[in-house]
C-alpha cells in the first residue's frame, strides 16, 4: 500500500529505519569509517526516490532502505572510489595539521578519542565493528551476536579483552601513535 510522501513522511521513515540501518551498514561494511558517507547516501538517494515517485510502500520500507544500502555498499568500495577516498582523506589529515586550536582540552580529548579509535581499527575488523555497534549506537550483547553470526559469548570475549586492553595501554600513559 503506497501513501502521499510528505516531508513529515520521509522523517518518520528516518527515525523509524536510521537505527537497523546503521546496524546493517556497519555490519556489512569493510572500513567503519565509511559508514556515515554511506547512511548519508543512502538516505538521500531515498529521499531522491521518494520525491520521483511520490509514494512508497511503508510496510516494505525498511527492506527497500536496506537494499539501497546494499547497493551504496557494493558502489562505495569500486576501486576509483577507494582511490579517491584515500586521497580526500589524505588531504583532510592536511588541513588538520595545519589549523591550529587553542582549546588545549579539546585537543587532549579529540586526541585521546582518536588514539582510543585508531588503536581500535589497528585490532581486527570484527572488534571494531562490534565496539561501534555496542558503545555507540547501543546494541545488546545478543543482537550484536546475532547480527554477525557469533556467540554471545565470543562477543563478550572481544569486549571485555579488548576493554582490557585499552585500560592498560592508557591508564599507564603510553603514547600511542598515530600514523
Amino acid at each position: 500500500m503506497g501513501t502521499q510522501i510528505t516531508k513529515e513522511t520521509f522523517e518518520f521513515l528516518y527515525n523509524n529505519t536510521y537505527k537497523s540501518i546503521l546496524k546493517y551498514t556497519i555490519c556489512h561494511c569493510r572500513n567503519l569509517d565509511d559508514v556515515n558517507d554511506i547512511i548519508q547516501d543512502t538516505y538521500t538517494e531515498l529521499y531522491q526516490a521518494i520525491v520521483n515517485k511520490k509514494y512508497i510502500n511503508l510496510e516494505n520500507s525498511e527492506s527497500y532502505i536496506i537494499g539501497i544500502a546494499k547497493n551504496k555498499i557494493k558502489s562505495h568500495y569500486s576501486s576509483s572510489k577507494v582511490i579517491y577516498h584515500i586521497k580526500s582523506e589524505n588531504e583532510n589529515l592536511d588541513q588538520y595539521r595545519d589549523n591550529e586550536i587553542d582549546i588545549e582540552q579539546d585537543i587532549i580529548t579529540k586526541d585521546n578519542v582518536l588514539q582510543v579509535w585508531n588503536y581500535l581499527k589497528s585490532k581486527n575488523e570484527l572488534t571494531a565493528k562490534i565496539f561501534y555497534l555496542y558503545y555507540v549506537i547501543d546494541i545488546p550483547i545478543k543482537e550484536i551476536a546475532e547480527e554477525l553470526e557469533l556467540t554471545e559469548s565470543n562477543v563478550k570475549n572481544h569486549l571485555y579483552r579488548t576493554q582490557k586492553e585499552l585500560k592498560d595501554k592508557f591508564k599507564k600513559g603510553d603514547d600511542y601513535n598515530v600514523r
